[in-house]
């Protein structure tokens, strides 16, 4: 971890040096001094770093050299932040000649002699007490050869590795499927068992199977933890129930969503797994929450994951607890192994020589038939070379006295975490910031990393390329787990397992990087020094936050809704360092104070889904903010400054209110020009001017959504989109009023681009060459197509198309042909809201690779296409508010369109 620092610092210092050579006088000499003895001691900080978990002394010196970083780093900050206020009040020339400008360089010199002569006492201490003798041991596989030898997905879901599952599987999947007892009220069936032990693995396996989802009408998944919200856990289960959005959820309050729920429930069977239980008194106030009335609960089935056997037994005394032993040693050396492998595709380089299975037998034993500790310990291995010598290292380097209970296996996971290469280290410990059982947006975790200056430049490459790398490096190695994939196969969704975040926040806490308020054993006077501060949800509530005791503070992130006004609203003065600043679902922000604008060195500010209603001009002074997010706010007007924010990378302003329109009939969310963004990577505005003042410039972006009246800007979207070749993503939503088209361009040479979002009328659907050749996921929704357009009739050419939707009235004719032979990739096809269709039609040969078909609310559709039986690929068909008439046909066994679809395993009627 002090290499991390040291490096970061050392990268600094070289970025002072080239881009403020003209500010430092004088003291050029001391930081070049400086940068060179820094290069020196981190030359022999990566064999410190390992070896200071069991040597006391030399984790004494990396802990040393860690806050002399650490005090570099603060030091030359505060410097560069003098700077920044006089060039931002152009008066640079006159600050440099002035007593003050001679003051504080020389104060600056002097803390910079400071450092040098704490270095030279560091460096010494080295060789006084021995540490430079200690033996080098091997390092890591570098980044480029891991990414060389990473395995491109391309599936859309992240396979989970299982092992010894095959007759737990059985045994509770029969337990959910049986019908009803008259004196039952609910039936409840609990997994048990110590963590690590792969309790939510199991259940997962046991929920996706498809002769259980045939059981039930719906399922949702609830991940409930130890600290919890219930609304937020009866919005997630609707969601999945109800196919409600989540935006339309977090509108209602919780008595509205158990009413929702209940009424739901009254009609349908479901399944509800609740992973993750933690106490008898969860249990019941879930119970109460979920299934009140005693008529609902008998039909419901529940699934429970808990580490505490009392609360096993409590969820329903009538059943035993399922309890979930270790791995043998057959079983446990078949997981390492597809860990250890998981890179080579062929069979024949799937093998072991005789003594490297020995040594890989002997570390398995290790781990006690845990398989949390397996699947790390193998994703490792998989990072190196498979020679004796390599694995007998591993092998030794580790005092191994595994202890029963929770904490088993912690040193396996700690030497995993040792191994990561120091690039990979901040970003691990980054996760520790994270509520428990928490699920992270890779997009929002990527653009945190860039910020904190976790990720470097690497060649041509962008940082948020290389970090998402990170990321899938971390997920290769089992460190990390990626919980849902985009399209194009990229991460949407990452976890980590409760046992890996309790070493992140343990090993971040020793360095002083992170601290969590809002735990039991966190209090305002242990906060001084750290780095990092998250908030957790607190009942009790918290102190204020204050300058006094967090000066030192370089990133604050909010997890609680509840946070009151007086707790954070002291954020904006004092906390001069501040570069993370995510108060999204803060619902009682509602307005910026000025002094937002003296945190001139921060950036990332999040205020997503507040309530903030209006942006200080002093916000212009932010010129290091690379992400701005004011998505769905009541803010009506954005200060002309911003438009000048040169190192904006991403930028998002989808106001929740109605936009105010100003007498000359522009928006006032709109900026005049976007010209001196050419960083934007990513751009979320309402439609306005600007489309015509410069969006053409903004070659570099990848995604882009446009909401409004695009009609009033054709020529200028179309030209400028023809010039973004880099996009990636693109979202237009125009109005959808009588006369308004949404512009459409050619987009044969868009190579990258893999999602396309239409919302709003199409003159006729385009050619087959018009899309962009490799498009993935095309979203078309009230386009108003005609009967004579067929849309299906050229969408089934597209190659690569793997995720296709029509919804809103993307279609007004009343028969639909999907030709046979057609759309030789699809895996997903959602329509909904066609009102005008009557006759879907399937021909023979269609949609070879169809996985999941979704028809909702398309009231007049009279049946289900005959064609449906040939294609023997549905794993799944949901049937969702439908007429009465159209569900009796899809009935099992009795249904006149049964027999079109009894081959599909999993048949959802809600």
């Amino acid at each position: 971890m002090a290499e991390r620092s040291v490096s970061f610092l050392i990268a600094k210092l070289g970025s002072l040096l080239l881009e403020e050579a003209n500010f430092l006088g004088g003291v050029k000499t001391q930081i070049l001094s400086l940068h060179d003895e820094l290069e020196w001691i981190n030359s022999f900080l990566r064999d410190a770093d390992e070896k200071r978990r069991s040597n006391r002394r030399v984790n004494l010196w990396v802990s040393q050299v860690k806050n002399l970083a650490f005090d570099a780093e603060d030091i030359i900050d505060l410097y560069m932040l003098q700077i920044v206020r006089q060039r931002q009040r152009n008066i640079v020339k006159r600050f440099m000649g002035s007593r003050k400008y001679l003051f504080t360089l020389h104060k600056f010199g002097n803390q910079v002699e400071d450092i040098k002569r704490r270095i030279g006492e560091i460096s010494a201490n080295r060789s006084k007490y021995g540490i430079e003798t200690l033996e080098t041991g091997e390092t890591s596989t570098r980044l480029d050869d891991c990414l060389a030898r990473k395995r491109r997905r391309d599936n859309m879901e992240e396979e989970v590795d299982v092992v010894g599952f095959e007759k737990d599987i059985e045994k509770l999947a029969t337990l959910l499927k049986q019908e009803e007892e008259s004196d039952r009220q609910l039936l409840v069936v609990s997994i048990v068992g110590m963590g690590g032990l792969g309790k939510t693995t199991l259940a997962k396996k046991v929920y996706d199977r498809s002769d259980v989802k045939n059981t039930f009408n719906s399922c949702a998944w609830i991940y409930v933890s130890q600290e919890y919200r219930i609304k937020d856990l009866l919005s997630g289960a609707i969601a999945q129930l109800m196919m409600r959005t989540k935006e339309e959820l977090e509108k209602k309050n919780e008595e509205d969503l158990k009413n929702l729920l209940s009424n739901y429930l009254k009609e349908r069977r479901c399944l509800l797994v609740f992973d993750d239980v933690w106490r008898k008194e969860d249990w019941d106030t879930l119970k109460l929450a979920f299934l009140p009335h005693r008529d609902e609960r008998k039909q419901q089935r529940v699934l429970v994951t808990t580490r505490i056997m009392e609360v096993a037994k409590h969820t329903d005394p009538l059943i035993a607890p399922y309890e979930l032993g270790l791995l043998g040693d057959k079983e446990s050396f078949e997981l390492f192994s597809k860990k250890v492998f998981q890179y080579q595709a062929r069979i024949e380089e799937r093998r072991y020589s005789k003594d490297l299975e020995d040594v890989g037998r002997k570390l398995v034993a290790r781990c006690g038939g845990l398989p949390l500790a397996i699947v790390v310990l193998g994703g490792l291995l998989s990072t190196k070379e498979r020679t004796l010598g390599v694995w007998n290292k591993v092998l030794e380097s580790v005092n191994w006295q595994l202890n029963e209970g929770p904490q088993q296996c912690m040193d396996i996971l700690a030497l995993s975490y040792t191994d990561l290469p120091y690039y990979l280290q901040s970003c691990f410990l980054y996760f520790g910031l994270y509520p428990e059982d928490y699920e992270i947006s890779s997009e929002k975790l990527i653009r945190l990393w860039v910020a904190e200056g976790f990720i470097l430049q690497r060649g041509e490459e962008t940082m948020e390329d290389t970090a998402e790398e990170y990321l899938e490096e971390l997920i290769d190695r089992s460190m990390i787990q990626a919980a849902s994939r985009r399209p194009d196969g990229g991460v949407e969704k990452c976890r980590i397992h409760d046992l890996l975040r309790d070493l992140a926040v343990s090993e971040a806490k020793k360095d002083k990087l992170l601290e969590i308020y809002g735990t039991s054993n966190c209090s305002a006077g242990s906060l001084s020094r750290f780095r990092r501060l998250a908030i957790h949800p607190n009942k009790n509530g918290m102190n204020p936050i204050s300058s006094s005791t967090l000066h030192h503070l370089h990133s604050f992130l909010c997890f609680s809704f509840d946070l009151q006004k007086n707790e954070w609203k002291g954020l904006y003065v004092g906390f001069n360092l501040l570069r993370v600043l995510d108060l999204q679902n803060v619902t009682t922000l509602k307005d910026l104070p000025k002094e937002i604008g003296g945190l001139v060195l921060l950036k990332y500010l999040n205020l997503r889904r507040t309530k903030l209603q209006r942006i200080p001009h002093s916000m212009g002074n932010l010129c290091n903010l690379q992400t701005l997010d004011l998505s769905d706010t009541s803010i009506t007007h954005i200060p002309k400054e911003i438009w000048r924010m040169q190192q904006l990378r991403h930028l998002s302003i989808f106001c929740r209110q109605k936009v105010v329109v100003t007498k000359i009939g522009r928006s006032c969310c709109s900026p005049p020009r976007v010209d001196n963004l050419r960083d934007l990577q990513t751009l979320h505005l309402p439609a306005g001017s600007w489309i015509e003042g410069g969006l053409n410039k903004l070659t570099n972006l990848r995604e882009l959504q446009i909401r409004g009246k695009l009609s009033l800007y054709t020529r200028a979207l179309t030209d400028s989109i023809d010039k973004l070749k880099k996009l990636k993503v693109l979202h237009l939503w125009g109005k959808y009023t009588m006369g308004d088209y949404l512009p459409f361009v050619s987009f044969s040479h868009h190579v990258h681009l893999y999602k396309l979002v239409l919302y709003g009328r199409l003159e006729k659907i385009p050619a087959p060459e018009d899309f962009p050749p490799y498009l993935i996921e095309l979203r078309l929704n009230r386009s108003h197509l005609k009967q004579d357009d067929q849309p299906m009739a050229t969408l089934q050419k597209l190659p690569s198309l793997k995720i296709l939707q029509l919804g809103c009235d993307a279609f007004e004719g009343k028969e639909m042909i999907c030709p046979g032979g057609g759309f030789p990739k699809l895996q997903n096809l959602k329509l909904f809201l066609v009102h005008a269709l009557e006759d879907l039609k399937v021909e023979q040969g269609a949609f070879p690779c169809l996985k999941v078909l979704t028809i909702d609310e398309c009231n007049k559709l009279k049946m289900l296409p005959d064609g449906l039986q040939h294609v023997t690929t549905l794993q799944e068909l949901n049937i969702r508010y439908m007429p009465k008439e159209f569900e009796a046909r899809v009935q099992k066994d009795t249904g006149e369109d049964w027999e079109k679809i009894k081959h599909i395993p999993s048949v959802n009627i809600s």
